[in-house]
This record gives structure tokens, sequence and C-alpha cells, in this order.
């Protein structure tokens, strides 16, 4: 069976973007919910949600339609700091069912893992790095369970050959999956070829019916 694929950017507030993706003349409170209207998924950088407030997380949810998910960068966090243990609490209060889960791209303990589950809370995932040698090394994976996390560079994802051959791997790498949520990254990720992806991924599937 083909995995759902849910495509997202690694970050929204990117420089670059107000050239390329958002309009000029939108409000830098609107880029979220831009950003929302064109993709359903999010990857939050660590620094970001550890820095934010409980104000800034509830504007994250409103700004963003029910379908729409959040993923928090988790890497390399300390559990024995307890202002992000704090402030990952906090974020999954304020964003409730927009929370679909954590990802941590270096690998974490089963402890660990199971701790940062217990704080995400209950039906959220927490996708620890999985080894994958079928893939270039720059493509991070991490899983758990029936999902499968992995981060693109955009700039390598340009070539579509390139970007077809790492979704052949990614779809057929685990029996178990059932989703995949395909980040991209770069200064900034493009866009273009977050879209393109999308169309790669409904061909494979096209072709493996």
């Amino acid at each position: 069976m083909h995995p759902e694929l849910i495509i997202g950017a690694e970050g929204w507030e990117h420089a670059a973007w107000n050239e390329s993706f958002y309009p000029d003349d939108l409000p830098p409170e609107w880029r979220l919910s831009y950003y929302a209207n064109e993709f359903s998924l999010l990857l939050v950088p660590f620094e970001v949600w550890r820095t934010g407030d409980d104000e800034r997380f509830r504007g994250w949810r409103e700004d963003v339609a029910g379908g729409f998910r959040f993923v928090l960068d988790v890497t390399g966090m300390a559990l024995e700091d307890g202002r992000s243990l704090q402030q990952l609490q906090r974020c999954q209060s304020a964003l409730g069912d927009r929370l679909a889960g954590g990802v941590s791209w270096s690998a974490a303990s089963p402890s660990d893992c199971a701790r940062l589950r217990g704080w995400l809370g209950d039906g959220r995932f927490l996708a620890s790095a999985a080894r994958r040698p079928d893939l270039p090394l720059t493509v991070r994976v991490a899983a758990d369970g029936t999902t499968l996390c992995a981060l693109i560079p955009s700039e390598a994802a340009a070539d579509l050959k390139w970007l077809r051959s790492v979704l052949e791997s990614l779809s057929a790498g685990r029996a178990e999956t059932k989703r995949l949520l395909l980040f991209f990254t770069g200064t900034p990720p493009r866009t273009q070829t977050m879209q393109e992806a999308g169309l790669l991924w409904q061909l494979l599937a096209g072709m493996r019916r």
C-alpha cells in the first residue's frame, strides 16, 4: 500500500520568501495563514518554539484551519532542561489537536522517547532518527510506528531525477509506514520543489496500482 504523503517546510519565516512566495503587501502576521493555505504541514524549529509564549502559540493555532498540523523539532533537546520541558507542555496545550507530534533527527534512547511522548500527549508521535543506507546522506529520516518523517534539502531536490529516486526509496523502505511526512529545508525551502514532490508522489502511486 502506498503511504499517505503530507508535505511541509521547516519554518515559515524565511526572509527570501518575502520576494518569492509571500505577496509584497502581505502583513508579517498573516504569513502563517498564507503558508497554511498552500500547505497543510509545518516543522517548527526547536529555537522557534523554545522561545515562544502562550500568546504566540495560541496565535499559531488560530492562524490555521482544522486540517493543518504542526510538528515540533526536538532534536538535541535535553530532558534535564526544565524550561524546555515546560515550553513543550505549553506549546502542546495551546496547539491542541493541531499538534501532530515531534521529531528528533538524532537518535534518542527508548526511555527518552517514552518520556517525550508522555510530554507530547496521547495520540501524538515522537519520531526518532532511523538508519536508511538506501538514501543519500543529505536526507535525514526519523520513524515512529506507522509514521515516517524525512527532511530533504530542497536545493538537491530541484533535480527531479534525484527527488524521484528519494521518493521511491521512501515509499518502499518500511512496510509498516502508513504516513510519510516530508519536510523541505533550505534558505529558503523551494516551494516549487515542494509542489513538484506532491505531483511525483501521485505519479508513483499511480504506477504502483
